[in-house]
């Protein structure tokens, strides 16, 4: 049950995570109960796989079943009469059946578009299915129903509304994006003012789902009438726990009124008096840095627009006027901490408008590619000619000015200058307009290592995306013009060459006014 179906989103779910789903969900409406009340309970899986779930429940309602006298293939049989499961792949249906057998109620069906039940279910539990608002054309005005719509929301998102909606206990296994995305506000909202979570648990650091970015969390809960009392339990996960151990162990209680439409942020508490602090005292990079970070640029082909020296310096030998157009290209992976090391490339900024009438050798060369650079068949559909880059040029990447670069995805803060102002970056780059040595070497610090970790979205292996919304949320110390002086020294000396990486942090501690025990925190992390 591993095999992943990717054009319905589907990645089924591995035992090791099914199993303490289910006992997690069960528990409270199995246990002490009769045989009768054991085998009235309804149970559903709205995204139904290939069964999993229901499997799983089965097992566990047999058990149960027969615990109280009764004969193991009758408790069988009315455990698989007690489930429910619906799922828009007729072959998994299938799949699922002869697994359940034909006691159990399995449907091929949009769950999202199918009317309430009668009778609420006693427990929804499951994995949605992972499609990207991207990919879901033509079926979200039938989501504009749900109040946790959002244009750009992944469908999971509405499988943890419907949940509620038809039934009364739930537990969902979901990517964690919606804890903290600006799409999750309208759920993170409606969830709060039902008050109906007992638990979340971050997941986002195990591997759980081979070949596939899931980077999951587990929600839990009783909806219901009246809003739940007391805390939320809730953990954030790091490698070496299984799932079972988070769901059971889930150690921080953290109050209600934690939960609102606001980022659901997971934090130990000694991270989160940090945190609060920080973001209390200093302004955010959005104040401090109106202008908003821009990434880089979009070729559409860059076989056509990226070029070697030798191809550059036979250009511009042909012709010297082309020289503005052609400007060291640089990606993500040639960053480093202070400086970049850009690779033997150069890019062709032919932006929206530019006439290339009198530059013949430019226009030959791009014409070698011109089938694969036509808009519509080539490249996306648009109103660019086919010699112009597929993406108009932002001011930032054409700028001349001193500028910092840092990762679209980082393992390790990897901010770099460009003083020289000539570099051109990709898409894979996020580009600051501001050549400022002490932001330079807030972004290259400890400091910042430990926020990112905290604040920003996982990606692969550890990494974090430091994506708009949150990078402009970063807290930016405003240090005495002393301690700025000396980070602009210690920067300059670092450009050179010196190894002064831990005067640095010690200078970037002193900015934000650390104390020694918050220092020490951060170091320890």
């Amino acid at each position: 049950m591993r095999r992943d179906v990717r054009s319905l989103g589907v990645v089924y779910t591995p035992a090791e995570v099914v199993r303490p789903m289910v006992e997690l969900a069960l528990a409270p409406v199995v246990h002490g109960k009769s045989a009768d009340q054991l085998a009235a309970l309804r149970i559903c899986d709205p995204a139904l796989g290939e069964g999993a779930f229901l499997v799983e429940v089965v097992r566990v309602l047999a058990a149960a079943l027969a615990a109280t006298g009764v004969a193991p293939a009758m408790a069988r049989a009315r455990a698989s009469a007690c489930v429910t499961g619906i799922d828009i792949d007729s072959r998994a249906v299938a799949e699922a059946r002869r697994a359940l057998g034909p006691e159990a109620q399995l449907v091929v069906a949009d769950a999202l578009a199918l009317a309430p039940p009668e009778r609420p279910y006693d427990v929804v539990l499951g994995n949605p299915p992972y499609i990207r608002q991207e990919h879901m054309t033509g079926v979200k005005s039938a989501l504009r129903g749900y109040a946790s719509y959002d244009g750009v929301a992944d469908l999971y998102v509405y499988f943890i509304e419907l949940a509620h909606r038809i039934g009364r206990r739930y537990c969902l296994i979901t990517p964690n994006k919606w804890l903290t995305a600006a799409y999750g506000r309208p759920l993170r909202a409606w969830l709060a003012e039902r008050g109906s979570v007992e638990g979340v648990v971050d997941l986002g650091a195990l591997p759980l789902f081979a070949n596939a970015d899931a980077f999951p969390s587990i929600v839990w809960g009783t909806a219901g009438a009246t809003p739940l009392a007391g805390p939320v339990r809730a953990a954030r996960v790091e490698r070496g726990t299984s799932v079972a151990e988070a769901l059971r162990d889930a150690p921080l209680p953290l109050p209600r009124a934690h939960w609102r439409a606001d980022p659901w942020h997971i934090d130990a508490p000694a991270d989160r008096a940090l945190l609060d602090r920080l973001a209390a005292r200093w302004p955010a990079l959005a104040d401090v840095l109106p202008a908003r970070p821009a990434r880089g640029i979009v070729t559409g082909c860059n076989r056509a627009f990226v070029i070697d020296r030798v191809t550059r310096d036979r250009l511009l030998a042909d012709e010297p006027a082309a020289a503005p157009l052609v400007r060291r290209f640089i990606k993500g992976r040639d960053l480093r901490r202070w400086l970049p090391e850009p690779d033997e490339r150069w890019i062709l900024l032919v932006d929206r408008g530019t006439s290339l009438a009198q530059l013949p050798a430019v226009r030959a060369h791009l014409a070698r590619f011109r089938d694969a650079l036509e808009p519509g068949t080539g490249r996306k559909p648009g109103t660019y000619r086919w010699y112009e880059l597929q993406d108009p040029v932002g001011v930032h990447a054409a700028s001349r000015a001193p500028r910092l670069f840092y990762q679209d995805i980082q393992t390790e803060p990897a901010c770099c200058l460009d003083d020289s102002g000539e570099l051109v970056p990709d898409t894979t780059v996020w580009i600051l307009p501001t050549g400022d040595r002490y932001l330079l070497a807030v972004l290259n610090s400890r400091l910042y290592r430990w926020y990112a970790r905290r604040r920003f979205p996982p990606a692969l292996n550890g990494a974090v995306r430091p994506k708009l919304e949150y990078m402009r949320a970063l807290p930016i110390a405003t240090p005495a013009p002393r301690v700025r002086a000396e980070i602009t020294k210690l920067v300059g000396q670092r450009l050179a060459g010196r190894s002064v990486d831990d005067a640095i942090d010690d200078a970037v501690f002193d900015a934000y006014a650390l104390t020694a025990r918050e220092r020490a925190h951060v170091l320890d992390s």
